[in-house]
C-alpha cells in the first residue's frame, strides 16, 4: 500500500540495482555542480511522491502501481536480453517482449520528460485539429460546440489555446496519460530491437529511457542501458508503424567509437544526475563530446517544480483559452526549451 509523499523513483529501481556493485553505493555525477555524490538505490533519482496524483487532496497511485506489476517480471527480461548479446538466439518468448514493451512504455510515462511533455503533445494537439478542421480532443474534453466554434475562429486569427489550471503539470499528465500510454506501448511492441555489448563502461542517465532526436523524420531511436556493459537499441519505423510485431531481439558488439557514442548520449541527456557504478567515467568530458557532435535535447526549465508536481493537489477544474501565438510560446516555454544551439 502507496502512503502519500513516499519516495517514488522516476528511473525504475530495479534497474539502478544493475548499476550498484556489490558492497558500495551508486555514484552519481551531479550535473549543476559537477560533483559526485554516493546514493543509495533507494536515494537514486526518486522524490517523494514523484508518481503520485493529488486530486482534490485524494492521493492517486495508479503510475507507480502499474510500474511495479510489470518490474516484477524484468529479472526474466533481462536475463533473455543477457542471453541474446551472446547471440545465442534472437527471438524472445512472447510474455517477455511483451514485458520488455510494457517497461520502456512506464519508462517513458514516468520520466522526468513526461509531465512537461505532456503539457506541449496536448496543446499541439488541441491546436493541430483546429487548423485541420477538427476537434477530436476538445469533443473528449466535453468541449461544448460553440466554444469549440469560438477556438477555431480565434486560431484562425492567429491565436491558440492553452490551459489554465491550479497544477497544469499534473492536470494535463492525468488527462493524457492513459490516452498516451497504448499508443507508446504500441509503437515499442514494433521497433525493432539490438542488445548490444559495450566495450566500455556505460552509466545510466537520471531519464531513463532515451529518445535519440534524428534528423530522419521517419524514424525514431531509443536507447536504455540495462548494465555498465550492455545497452538496447529500439529504432521504430514510421511507414512500419501498422506491421506486425516479430519477436526478435538481435545481439551484437559494439566498436570503441558506437560506445562512445552511446557515452555521450547518455551523459548528454541527463537532467541532475548521472548514474554510474564507479567513478571511471569523465562525465564533464562526455557532455563536451556530444556539444561538439551536436547531440542535442530538449531543457526541462524548471526541474524541481518537475519533481515536486506530485505533491501538489491537482484540481480536476480547468478552463482553456485561446492566447496570441507569443504568449502561447511564452506558456510552453514555462516547462520546455529546445536545445541549446551553441
Amino acid at each position: 500500500m502507496n502512503k502519500i509523499n513516499e519516495r517514488q523513483h522516476y528511473v525504475s529501481k530495479v534497474l539502478l540495482k544493475r548499476f550498484r556493485r556489490p558492497g558500495d553505493s551508486l555514484h552519481c555525477f551531479q550535473v549543476s555542480t559537477g560533483k559526485w555524490e554516493p546514493r543509495s538505490v533507494d536515494k537514486a533519482c526518486s522524490a517523494p511522491g514523484y508518481n503520485q496524483i493529488m486530486i482534490s487532496g485524494k492521493m492517486n497511485n495508479v503510475l507507480e502501481n502499474s510500474f511495479s506489476q510489470i518490474e516484477t517480471h524484468l529479472p526474466k527480461t533481462f536475463r533473455a536480453l543477457e542471453t541474446a548479446a551472446k547471440g545465442l538466439s534472437n527471438t524472445f518468448p512472447k510474455v517477455l517482449y511483451e514485458n520488455l514493451c510494457g517497461y520502456c512504455t512506464f519508462l517513458l510515462g514516468s520520466s522526468l520528460f513526461a509531465k512537461p511533455i505532456a503539457v506541449v503533445t496536448f496543446l499541439e494537439q488541441i491546436n493541430f485539429e483546429l487548423e485541420k478542421g477538427e476537434s477530436l480532443l476538445l469533443k473528449e474534453l466535453r468541449t461544448p460546440d460553440d466554444m469549440i466554434a469560438r477556438f477555431r475562429n480565434g486560431f484562425l486569427q492567429g491565436g491558440r489555446v492553452i490551459m489554465v489550471s491550479e497544477n497544469v503539470l499534473q492536470t494535463v499528465f492525468r488527462l493524457q496519460f492513459e490516452r498516451s500510454i497504448k499508443r507508446r506501448y504500441s509503437d515499442f511492441l514494433r521497433c525493432k530491437w539490438n542488445i548490444y555489448n559495450s566495450p566500455i563502461d556505460l552509466p545510466m542517465s537520471d531519464i531513463g529511457l532515451i529518445e535519440i532526436r534524428l534528423d530522419d523524420v521517419r524514424f525514431k531511436m531509443y536507447l536504455l542501458p540495462i548494465s555498465p556493459t550492455h545497452v538496447l537499441e529500439g529504432v521504430f519505423h514510421m511507414d512500419h508503424a501498422k506491421i506486425d510485431y516479430e519477436l526478435i531481439v538481435k545481439g551484437a558488439d559494439l566498436e570503441v567509437h558506437q560506445a562512445e557514442y552511446v557515452l555521450d548520449c547518455i551523459c548528454a541527456s541527463a537532467v541532475i544526475e548521472v548514474v554510474c557504478s564507479q567513478r571511471n567515467i569523465d562525465v564533464l568530458a562526455s557532455r563536451e563530446r556530444a556539444k561538439n557532435k551536436k547531440i542535442r535535447f530538449n531543457t526541462i526549465v524548471d526541474p524541481q517544480h518537475v519533481i515536486s508536481a506530485g505533491l501538489q493537489n491537482a484540481s480536476e477544474a480547468y478552463t482553456l483559452q485561446m492566447v496570441s501565438i507569443d504568449d502561447y510560446a511564452k506558456f510552453i516555454r514555462r516547462f520546455i526549451a529546445p536545445p541549446l544551439l551553441e
